[in-house]
């Protein structure tokens, strides 16, 4: 069995951080680049930045900071450093929780008792 989850960040009943915007900031803090953190996920510059703009507008915090004419490469505000590190730390939570294996031994038991019934 293996176990399956979304996570994401919500505020005022509205996505403001799940793993596509998770990702695209990842990549622009790891190579410095909205342009290349895009093109790593195969999406258009256009739609990157879309994406942030919009989480931007929800949480009303700037999360990148883009560099002189956009010449100068991105990097994350540190709101939007504080957004990402956050959403690691509950990832590596959560895989630590399942990797344990306790969650499935539950789940099994669980159906072993229900398929008893």
């Amino acid at each position: 069995m293996r176990f399956v989850y979304k996570m994401w960040f919500e505020m005022e009943d509205k996505s403001v951080l799940g793993m596509g915007l998770y990702r695209l900031l990842s990549l622009v803090r790891e190579t410095g680049s909205l342009h290349k953190a895009a093109q790593q996920l195969k999406m258009s510059y256009r739609a990157a930045w879309g994406k942030i703009r919009v989480a931007e507008e929800k949480l009303g915090v700037e999360l990148l900071e883009k560099g002189r004419h956009g010449r100068t490469g991105a990097h994350l505000t540190d709101k939007g450093l504080f957004m990402v590190d956050q959403f690691e730390g509950l990832l590596r939570d959560m895989e630590a929780f399942i990797s344990k294996g306790s969650l499935a031994k539950r789940i099994d038991r669980i159906m072993h008792i229900a398929a008893k019934r």
